[in-house]
């Protein structure tokens, strides 16, 4: 099966975002299981890895703003096709200035993007048989499919991954034709929100089927009130919306994929090596790892909600977060008072590093502590369980339904702790206590546990890509 991928990120980038790395993940799993894939995206000359590696192989002017482009490509990397255009992304930045506003033009620069890659496979010789767009950056590709591009694409279906709901960008109706969709639609059932023109709406509207990272986020999606009453325009949409855990990437994630050792000999490893970094003889004690950054939620308020009741348990916390979280300046004060339970895991926006000390300590962790949790796939979970550190969390997050919470009945298949409210501190606190207490005095237990969640429990990204192509596979495709 013939693949076209449009996203506004993907590819070998210095600091990769998020949404590259899954897309990056994302294409080389449907490579993997045999597909031919092309995945396009602007060429960012001050975010690729070197870029003098790359070449232009094509050279033409798309259909919808008239604008010449440029198609670039490593002979390294013969999956990801990169689209030039030095006005729009001849710039610094791929949406904006940090910390300011986007580049107003931002609707115009994706939609000739679009465009570009569309006048590019109708030029070359790869003919794909779906499109899976990314995003609101990737979102316009199913609308020029029906009007510019319409002669050449109109059977083509698209699939509109949308990463993460909160994400859009809104334009006035005065620059609908700019960007290639059909004025007719522009209404509350369409791509319309509050008088302005939603690209996340339009990538939902002309989409065969909505992806969303994971079944509890699409759940959740359809349940929640969202802000400006777009509920109520996906729950009309409700039946080509589907839920598909997002997988990770276990090559890197399993700190112990290459040496092989018992997880619970790497694990003490590991924490022996986190003791000597904090100066801290760790040996007994539980070390329980908190994630803040924009997806966590609640979670600072529920962890300094139980912070003093925890200090009186034999544990240590962890809390990973960057300077700009709202929350940093209190976990900073609180560290530097009572720095025997409690230390800080600083994350910067520009360390290329962030992921190896993410990995580490959770290598170095023994639980979770996922409360409130919002990341639309709950990766830090799986990141946390390719690690064999359990988690903590609540029964309504998206990936629980495929967790075992411990109890003295299921211990023996147990990987995890889990609590009807997750934004109950007392609940949550409740749970540390008796993984405390299993860890203290089960050891069999949790050792198993540690086990179940190590080895017992692996979702590849090969797993995500399957369920697409089997979603593909039911249309005809």
């Amino acid at each position: 099966m013939n693949i076209l991928v449009v996203t506004p990120e993907a590819g070998n980038w210095k600091v990769p975002s998020p949404l590259a790395t899954a897309v990056n993940c994302m294409t080389q799993a449907f490579a993997n299981a045999g597909s031919q894939v092309i995945t396009c995206s602007p060429f960012y000359k001050d975010h690729i890895v070197d870029p003098d590696k790359y070449h232009c192989v094509f050279k033409g002017v798309e259909a919808l703003q008239d604008k010449p482009f440029e198609v670039w490509r490593s002979d390294d990397d013969p999956l990801h096709t990169y689209i030039y255009n030095e006005e729009y992304f001849g710039r610094p930045y791929v949406y904006g200035p940090p910390h300011s506003l986007p580049y107003s033009d931002n609707h115009l620069r994706f939609a000739m993007f679009a465009s570009a890659v569309l006048t590019y496979c109708a030029q070359s010789d790869f003919k794909f048989q779906a499109i899976l767009g990314h995003e609101w950056g990737g979102a316009l590709v199913g609308a020029l499919c029906h009007t510019v591009y319409q002669e050449t694409f109109h059977n083509i279906p698209f699939f509109f991954n949308v990463h993460n709901i909160t994400y859009d960008f809104h334009v006035q109706p005065s620059e609908i034709e700019k960007i290639g969709l059909p004025r007719k639609d522009f209404n509350m059932d369409g791509y319309e929100f509050w008088g302005k023109v939603s690209l996340l709406k339009a990538g939902i509207l002309y989409a065969n089927k909505v992806l969303f990272p994971s079944s509890g986020y699409r759940d959740a999606m359809l349940n929640t009130n969202l802000p400006g009453g777009l509920s109520g325009f996906l729950n009309r949409n409700s039946e080509k919306l589907l839920g598909i855990q997002f997988g990770v990437n276990y090559k890197f994630w399993d700190f112990n994929d290459e040496a092989k050792r018992p997880i619970k000999e790497a694990k003490r490893t590991a924490k022996a090596s986190l003791g000597r970094q904090f100066g801290m003889d760790l040996t007994n004690k539980l070390i329980i790892y908190s994630h803040m950054d924009m997806d966590s939620g609640n979670a600072s308020e529920t962890l300094a909600t139980i912070l003093s009741d925890i200090a009186k348990e034999n544990a240590l916390i962890i809390v990973g977060i960057p300077p700009e979280h709202p929350e940093w300046n209190y976990y900073q004060e609180v560290s530097h008072q009572y720095g025997n339970f409690i230390r800080i895991l600083q994350f910067d926006s520009e360390e290329a590093n962030n992921r190896e000390k993410l990995r580490d300590t959770l290598a170095a962790s023994d639980l979770l502590f996922a409360a409130n949790l919002q990341e639309p796939s709950a990766s830090i979970i799986l990141k946390a369980m390719a690690a064999g550190t359990l988690p903590l969390t609540g029964r309504n997050v998206g990936i629980a339904s495929m967790l075992t919470d411990y109890t003295l009945e299921t211990a023996g298949e147990a990987n995890a702790f889990l609590v009807d409210d997750a934004n109950a501190p007392h609940q949550m606190l409740r749970r540390i206590k008796d993984a405390i207490t299993v860890y203290n005095t089960e050891v069999a237990d949790w050792d198993k546990c540690v086990v179940n969640a190590y080895s017992g429990f692996h979702y590849e990204w090969a797993k995500t890509i399957s369920k697409y192509l089997l979603i593909l596979g039911e249309l005809g495709l």
